[in-house]
């Protein structure tokens, strides 16, 4: 899998325990949940791109799965999506930067989990078109980052603030 060095989501370490908070009050089965925030772009002239994007989070929601499973998570209550971006939209100014979900064993998007992410990506809604998907190793705590941009899947940094 590729490596995207020019996208960087950034998690205080708040957020990042209330992910692993989310992930322990689901277990066994699969949490799920969204991240709010904004994205900077910041010039890097020494790239290949000359930019950067920042995916700078400021609010997670722990999103109960409509369908309880160990190997899967289905958020489709689409009225509550829509009312939280919504409430952190007008808010704060903030949009929906990630969907999370846990995974039983491994911090990589599975079989079923790509398709979702190419499928968001071709949607040609604006507000998933760059949706950054994170998944968390449920034993282990490892926290991946992956982004379905230009008809790949690519991995993505995840910085945890110390704030």
């Amino acid at each position: 899998m590729k490596y995207e060095e020019d996208i960087i989501l950034s998690l205080s370490r708040k957020i990042f325990e209330e992910i692993k908070h989310c992930v322990k009050k689901a277990f066994p089965n699969e949490a799920c949940g969204l991240i709010f925030g904004k994205i900077s772009e910041l010039k890097k002239p020494n790239s290949k791109n000359n930019f950067s994007y920042h995916y700078n989070a400021h609010k997670f929601e722990c999103v109960e799965s409509s369908h309880k499973s160990s190997v899967a998570f289905l958020m489709d209550d689409y009225a509550k999506l829509v009312e939280l971006s919504s409430i952190y939209s007008k808010q704060n100014n903030y949009q929906l930067l990630s969907i999370f979900h846990s995974h039983s064993g491994s911090a990589y998007p599975s079989g079923v989990d790509i398709p979702y992410m190419e499928s968001f990506y071709k949607s040609n809604i604006a507000k998933f078109k760059h949706i950054i998907w994170i998944i968390m190793d449920a034993s282990s705590k490892e926290l991946n980052g992956f982004l379905y941009i230009f008809n790949e899947l690519k991995q993505i940094l995840i910085q945890i603030n110390k704030k």
